[in-house]
């Protein structure tokens, strides 16, 4: 059946191919939802460079996490302090970075966690593979309830 032709129904109803030249010749960016539904390679590759994402998102938090905290640590030590003139520290010299070095760093680590808790929500929102992410979150909340527990103490406690 051509689409100027009118269908063989019974009913006598018009059952032409009704085509929109303007929509159906605009360039597309990019595959649509219905192009990953309709092709399984590229689900495929979108599943796979999201399990890549969650594995380098997970792997990146942790070192983004101590390079903060030794920026910090640095900028203290630069800046030294009364800690630091009497001997009882080295690298952390005033009350100010007693409260820093654990926050900012922590920051950042919650920062990546709730970001891939995120993340995991948006992808199983949009029914995308989001197992991946959920499995980077399990090591992410685990590392940044050791940093809080582990350095935080020291923004409650001091030095003293």
């Amino acid at each position: 059946m051509s689409d100027t032709q009118k269908g063989a129904g019974d009913d006598g109803r018009d059952r032409r191919i009704h085509l929109d030249p303007v929509l159906d010749n605009a360039p597309r960016k990019g595959a649509s939802a219905l192009d990953y539904e309709a092709d399984p390679l590229l689900r495929l590759e979108r599943n796979n460079s999201s399990t890549r994402q969650a594995i380098v998102y997970a792997l990146a938090v942790p070192p983004l996490t101590f390079l903060t905290a030794f920026v910090v640590a640095m900028i203290s030590r630069t800046q030294g302090g009364p800690l630091c003139d009497a001997g009882t520290s080295s690298w952390i010299c005033s009350r100010t970075y007693e409260i820093l070095f654990p926050v900012i760093p922590g920051t950042v680590t919650l920062g990546g966690t709730l970001g891939a808790a995120w993340i995991t929500y948006r992808r199983w929102a949009r029914y995308e593979r989001w197992r991946p992410w959920l499995a980077a979150l399990w090591p992410l909340m685990l590392f940044t309830l050791a940093w809080i527990t582990g350095v935080g103490t020291m923004a409650v406690i001091g030095s003293s």
